[in-house]
């Protein structure tokens, strides 16, 4: 462990300090989820159109070699880099130190396409990514006004938050398509973009 940030369990007590600096306690697929695809990122005009240039949900349940929790490599198909203009919708703040954020389309536009992104937790100081991520947990508290959503249920932001997003492509084989989100606001896809490498307001 990383002594110079220390232990915290963010079921207790999860201040915003606390949060901006948590480290990464997740176990499955814990690689992929922070670190980062080089490059420069795919442009897509909405999460909808993003969603619609990925694979389907059953060719990834179906991969081959089988994508598990133990599968500490991004697969091929997540090997891209992708930036995209959304709304955050809603903000739940995760065991393993992950903000989970429901982006979606634009709200004046019906239907509303809902897709999930993550802000991960930290990796060690030591890691290549981890100034990357530290300063994307900043810019995200930030733009929350310094108000992120504690360790509970989500947290709904009406208006939704205008934002420009950039991330790594990730598929979470522990949760199936529909079962991440608010009721009313659960991506049809288990695709994510993990972790957020860039977030800023919408110009």
């Amino acid at each position: 462990m990383d002594i110079t940030i220390p232990p915290f369990d963010p079921m207790h007590g999860a201040g915003t300090a606390d949060q901006i600096v948590a480290r990464f306690r997740g176990k499955d697929r814990a690689g992929p989820k922070t670190t980062v695809v080089p490059g420069d990122p795919d442009d897509h005009d909405s999460v909808e159109h993003l969603q619609s240039a990925l694979p389907k949900d059953d060719a990834m349940m179906n991969h081959t070699p089988p994508l598990t929790t133990k599968s500490n490599d991004r697969a091929a198909e997540e090997q891209h880099q992708v930036a995209v203009p959304a709304w955050i919708y809603a903000v739940k703040y995760e065991d393993d130190g992950d903000w989970h954020v429901i982006i979606g389309t634009d709200p004046s536009k019906k239907p509303i396409h809902y897709f999930n992104a993550e802000i991960s937790g930290l990796p060690a100081k030591s890691a290549p990514t981890y100034k990357r991520l530290a300063a994307v947990r900043k810019a995200f508290v930030h733009l929350l006004d310094d108000k992120p959503p504690g360790p509970s249920s989500y947290h709904v932001y009406k208006p939704p938050i205008a934002v420009d997003l950039e991330g790594s492509l990730f598929y979470d084989v522990d949760h199936p398509p529909g079962a991440v989100g608010p009721k009313d606001m659960k991506p049809t896809t288990a695709w994510e973009i993990h972790p957020v490498t860039h977030i800023s307001p919408q110009p």
